[in-house]
């Protein structure tokens, strides 16, 4: 299959995302017991902005790879599992009030004004992240260690900036875990 064409594919499908981000939450599903003792560290902003340079950088390591056709496959087979259960049931993650004043706290409060508190289960953050991670290590297994770095700042940022719950990190696991089972069944495209 064309990868750009794939490309084309990958960028339609997660752009569903945006109307689907503006739609109201029905379910929050925290833990309480957990997630309000989860602090809130402003720091972690930087991770979480991240994950979008991770991304496009995956592309961009990939796009001469074996694996680009099914890291782009693996990739569109998450987003439809996770947009079909975002429409299906809406939930999101109740975000604290910031209320301190430096350049992180502001930028976290930038970033709750402009992303709808929805979509939260399963974290895209997270099985994107994976997905990136897992095609990144199939390609340059010497980075292993810089992989796995990056790949946890970013998915331990999403519950230190309050953009999700416990729980949606699970899901996010499970979401690539599935994708990477059912992206696997086209083998190499």
């Amino acid at each position: 299959m064309n990868k750009i064409f794939l490309l084309t594919l990958f960028l339609l499908v997660k752009s569903v995302y945006l109307p689907l981000n503006k739609r109201a939450s029905k379910y929050y599903w925290k833990i309480k017991i957990i997630d309000d003792n989860i602090p809130l560290i402003p720091i972690f902003i930087i991770p979480y902005l991240g994950y979008f340079i991770y991304i496009i950088t995956t592309i961009v390591l990939l796009w001469n790879s074996s694996v680009i056709n099914t890291f782009f496959v693996t990739y569109i087979v998450s987003y439809i599992i996770a947009e079909l259960f975002w429409y299906f049931i809406p939930n999101g993650v109740k975000r604290p009030v910031i209320k301190r004043k430096d350049h992180f706290s502001k930028l976290i409060a930038l970033i709750y004004r402009h992303d709808g508190d929805t979509n939260g289960f399963p974290s895209a953050h997270i099985f994107a992240t994976l997905i990136c991670s897992y095609f990144l290590l199939l390609a340059f297994p010497q980075q292993a260690v810089l992989i796995w770095s990056i790949n946890f700042l970013i998915c331990v940022s999403t519950i230190f900036v309050k953009q999700h719950y416990v729980l949606d990190i699970v899901g996010g696991i499970i979401t690539f875990w599935l994708s990477i089972m059912i992206g696997g069944l086209f083998g190499k495209i």
